[in-house]
């Protein structure tokens, strides 16, 4: 998951809507035996509404919080959002953080935080198309999500520098969504 997360990370809007095309052509297998839910993405449950909203979004992509890709976050930072993510000085911020990657909007999630959102608020690197490759992969077998992770890499042609490069650099300030 977390190479699958990362080389997807790397593709500008026009590579993560062919992906996208592309996860939706891939055949769904029937479940063969009932649901698994995922683990819980953080080492504690959540101790407030919005902290399950977010960790059951996080859950609901398959991921945990070592799998995430890049966000500007630290982990410990993730781990406390899907804890409490109290009100706070930093919580738009984070929360434009998160957004992209879980493929939600930003009005729309500020409104489940109960937060108010100005047009100024965008999202810090990735936005909400990078989400919906990571939601329309959820039902992906492995094999599948091996065989999009090297359709990705094939994608975004990202030249390999012959260091580990922890982050792409998001495509957000391209969203052809945004003003």
């Amino acid at each position: 998951m977390r190479q699958f997360a990362y080389l997807v990370s790397y593709c500008d809007h026009a590579q993560l809507a062919a992906l996208e095309a592309f996860v939706r052509t891939l055949p769904r297998a029937a479940t063969p035996g009932p649901f698994v839910q995922p683990p819980w993405p953080g080492p504690r449950p959540a101790e407030t509404r919005l902290a399950a909203v977010l960790g059951a979004l996080i859950r609901n992509r398959g991921f945990r919080i070592r799998e995430l890709p890049f966000m500007g976050l630290s982990r410990s930072t993730l781990h406390s959002m899907v804890r409490r993510c109290d009100p706070g000085p930093h919580r738009r911020q984070q929360l434009s953080a998160v957004a992209g990657p879980l493929g939600w909007n930003l009005p729309d999630l500020f409104a489940i935080a109960d937060e108010p959102h100005t047009a100024e608020l965008r999202p810090m690197l990735h936005c909400h198309h990078l989400g919906r490759v990571f939601a329309a992969a959820v039902p992906l077998t492995t094999a599948q999500l091996i065989e999009t992770a090297k359709e990705a890499e094939r994608l975004s042609v990202r030249e390999d520098h012959g260091i580990w490069q922890p982050v792409s650099q998001g495509f957000a300030e391209e969203c052809p969504d945004l003003p």
